[in-house]
């Protein structure tokens, strides 16, 4: 059945409306142009200048060390964020990334909000996309912060809209897990910031 251009803005609305619960106020906000401190000094001294000559420091460990430190941290991040998809614990309603995405893909259809729309009282019906290559459209702007974000920063939106949980820290070991995860989604994938989602562009082009 077409959707009209009225019931498109009212989608809109609707999911503007839902910004409350993925305010400003929930994100970090970064600091810049702020000096180092002393304990920022010592902190790089026995982290990061002691990593980079381990790895670094002598051509043996950039042609040995380096590549086997890279491989195995870097599948051993992206198997952590693979258990975590399928992690209900990251949610309160049972429901996991998976739940919705199994293996990255989509059960299909729609899936509805836990909070009901202002508008209509009842809650809100979206449907449900794949993953695969969708890691590779961020950074982009989404509706329901009203700005651009990144992966981690839509993860945290079906984590609250979709799981009805609080989100996770966009510096914990977690985040940074499941977004490694979601990055193996879109390997091969040409990176494009801001692509629009082909089921969005079908949607509009129902209403035309």
């Amino acid at each position: 059945m077409k959707r009209s251009w009225a019931l498109i803005a009212v989608t809109t609305a609707l999911i503007l409306c839902m910004s409350l619960i993925v305010s400003e106020a929930a994100q970090k906000q970064a600091e810049t142009g702020q000096a180092l401190t002393e304990a920022d000094m010592m902190m790089m001294k026995n982290g990061a200048m002691k990593n980079m000559d381990k790895y670094m420091g002598t051509k043996e460990a950039m042609m040995q060390e380096l590549p086997k430190a890279m491989m195995s941290k870097q599948q051993k991040q992206a198997a952590w964020g693979k258990e975590l998809f399928s992690d209900t614990s990251l949610g309160t309603n049972g429901q996991s990334c998976a739940s919705c995405h199994p293996g990255g893909g989509t059960t299909g259809g729609t899936v509805n909000t836990p909070m009901k729309s202002e508008l209509t009282g009842k809650p809100y019906e979206l449907p449900v996309p794949s993953l695969v290559g969708a890691a590779a459209t961020f950074p982009k702007f989404k509706v329901p912060n009203d700005r651009v974000v990144s992966v981690q920063e839509m993860s945290n939106n079906c984590i609250m809209m979709f799981m009805a949980a609080r989100p996770l820290g966009l510096d914990t070991a977690e985040s940074q897990a499941l977004t490694s995860y979601l990055y193996t989604l879109s390997e091969g994938d040409p990176v494009e910031p801001g692509k629009m989602p082909e089921m969005m562009k079908k949607m509009m082009e129902s209403g035309s």
